[in-house]
């Protein structure tokens, strides 16, 4: 009786893919076998909320309304007194936009150099033509802030410097330097979160399994989220709508997506409602409450892959248009807090 042999190269192609399917499950276990929130997880809550509250953010419910409108990135409005709710000209920092840039000098502390490399967008000579055809340019706020610091008058330099920095926080997305000043400011070291100015950087490093890394990587429509957690979306013209979608796009190498993330901050499962809050939300920071389903997780209502949502030109251009539901996003990845 004949055997029919088996090539090395395909045994080693078998054994690595059952070693990488019985990895992701015992992975998969972790995310769905996590115990109660920690007190790391009620920190960066407490954080978040007190940010919030200080910074006079907007509101969102569940259906997607924006419910108020509160201060946005470059605004002189004063920060608020996060337990009485009024304006207050004694806090550090005194206006929103000032807050912003605490949050771009947070990240700096842990990579050298950040804040000063935010950009400033403008056309040259469209001040003084409307009708100027000139191609946009860039400049980087750190070779522009010493030209602002030149031998003149005090109250000019002034308010040259503030007005270079208040102009590179409208043109710098800043939703990740929040989730890096929270994880700062919650003490979270260089191992424990990969600080960055993009959201998939710190979304990778959750895939990598590295056991010190504060968080793991999971699939919010499996994964019951919990206070501390990151709840993220993909978005841009090609969004990654699934979390195995995730899983395989953070192999390539250089990997970047266009994403957004925000701090799991409550939980109501009898309610089925969580609450999160996020950075550079309609440029402000905002508070967002999103469903549950009847397993606890995530739910649907709030995908693409099922409602579709209204293209932004409709209330624009016609008459008529629907409610623009602000939750309906990608939300693809649920990065689990493990401490």
């Amino acid at each position: 009786m004949s055997h029919l042999s088996v090539p090395r190269c395909l045994s080693a192609f078998i054994l690595v893919s059952v070693f990488t399917l019985t990895a992701a499950h015992g992975r998969a276990e972790s995310c769905l076998q996590a115990g109660a929130p920690s007190d790391v997880a009620a920190r960066l809550a407490g954080i978040a909320d007190a940010e919030y509250r200080e910074f006079n953010g907007h509101r969102i419910d569940d259906d997607g309304t924006l419910l108020r409108f509160g201060s946005a990135e470059s605004e002189t409005e004063l920060l608020h007194d996060p337990d009485t709710g009024e304006s207050a000209r004694n806090r550090p920092g005194r206006y929103a936009w000032r807050r912003v840039w605490e949050y771009w000098l947070a990240l700096g502390a842990h990579v050298e150099g950040e804040p000063w490399r935010r950009k400033l967008i403008f056309v040259p000579g469209l001040l003084d033509d409307a009708h100027s055809g000139a191609r946009a340019k860039e400049r980087r706020l750190g070779s522009l802030l010493p030209e602002a610091s030149r031998e003149g008058e005090d109250d000019v330099q002034a308010a040259m410097r503030e007005a270079l920095v208040r102009a590179a926080l409208n043109d710098s997305p800043w939703s990740a330097a929040f989730i890096s000043y929270l994880m700062h400011k919650a003490g979270l070291g260089d191992v424990q979160f990969r600080y960055s100015a993009t959201h998939s950087d710190y979304i990778k490093a959750a895939f990598d399994h590295d056991p010190a890394y504060a968080y793991r990587a999971c699939d919010p429509a499996r994964v019951r989220p919990r206070v501390g957690d990151l709840l993220c979306y993909s978005r841009g013209s090609r969004p990654l709508r699934r979390f195995s979608d995730w899983r395989e796009a953070v192999r390539a190498e250089n990997f970047i997506a266009a994403s957004h993330c925000e701090l799991v901050v409550g939980v109501d499962r009898s309610a089925r409602k969580m609450e999160t809050i996020g950075g550079n939300v309609l440029q402000s920071v905002a508070r967002r409450r999103l469903r549950l389903n009847e397993a606890g997780v995530l739910s649907g209502n709030h995908s693409p892959l099922l409602f579709k949502p209204e293209a932004e030109t409709a209330c624009l251009v016609q008459k008529d248009c629907r409610r623009q539901n602000i939750n309906l996003q990608y939300w693809s990845v649920l990065l689990q807090l493990k401490q």
